[in-house]
């Protein structure tokens, strides 16, 4: 669970206190959960992907939308079926698959999914773990719970970053060369699953050892190398922003 997500580069993003990001990563989560308009959500989430693609460059974008793509075709195939009102678009055998009102929807969660994904997938991309503790602990969030949710939001990317090795060297190991169909790429799916599990469980003792390094657990406090200067220049950049966000917010309502 060392795996890093941060990517060098030298974009604005880059430059950006981590305190401001931080900030602005928040607004636009909570941005995503509120009743906007498609329209408005559709700009807002366009507008992410620009920003992605001249900070992250245009196929640094596309990971995160390989990431959730099992998710988006659940939410295409399980979404439709339980809206019913609305203008029918697809009827099979006088059953109901598409309406007008379960488009939205599924559009509506789509845009939320992969919107909330490319939203975080940047902030880690363009901030250092060791910045992103620094900016909670200013925040006043203890270390111990900063470094608990830095690990959590970890887990995941290093998780597929594990099974994909795995799965490597599975592929390594086979001799068959034939084409592999769905059902069998699924069947394959749970010795490499096993194995994941195996990694995860043998890496506790790593990890443990890791957090002990980290002064986790000891009674003398913890002293700094890093800190964040609380100067009144940061926190008129933080509020201004917030604020940019909230004005945004309004005239997409509007």
């Amino acid at each position: 669970m060392i795996t890093s997500t941060f990517i060098q580069g030298n974009s604005f993003l880059h430059k950006a206190d981590p305190r401001l990001k931080t900030s602005i990563l928040l607004c636009t989560v909570i941005l995503f959960f509120l009743p906007l308009s498609i329209t408005a959500m559709f700009i807002f989430f366009t507008g992410l992907v620009l920003i992605s693609i001249y900070s992250l460059g245009f196929f640094k974008t596309l990971l995160p939308f390989k990431m959730v793509l099992p998710i988006i075709i659940f939410v295409i195939i399980l979404t439709p079926p339980f809206f019913k009102d609305g203008a029918s678009i697809l009827i099979i055998k006088n059953i109901i698959i598409l309406t007008s009102e379960g488009l939205l929807h599924t559009i509506r969660l789509i845009l939320r999914v992969t919107g909330i994904t490319i939203s975080f997938y940047i902030f880690f991309s363009t901030t250092s773990i060791n910045n992103f503790i620094l900016a909670l602990e200013w925040f006043k969030l203890p270390y111990k719970a900063a470094l608990v949710i830095t690990i959590a939001l970890r887990y995941i990317p290093s998780m597929v970053i594990i099974y994909n090795n795995i799965q490597d060297a599975h592929k390594l190991r086979s001799s068959n060369t034939q084409k592999i169909y769905f059902w069998k790429k699924i069947n394959n799916m749970f010795p490499t699953l096993v194995s994941v599990l195996i990694h995860s469980i043998k890496s506790i003792p790593i990890l443990s050892m890791a957090l002990e390094l980290r002064g986790i657990g000891s009674a003398t406090k913890r002293s700094q190398f890093n800190i964040i200067k609380s100067n009144k220049m940061i926190l008129q950049i933080t509020i201004s922003g917030v604020i940019l966000l909230l004005v945004i917010l309004v005239a997409l309502l509007i």
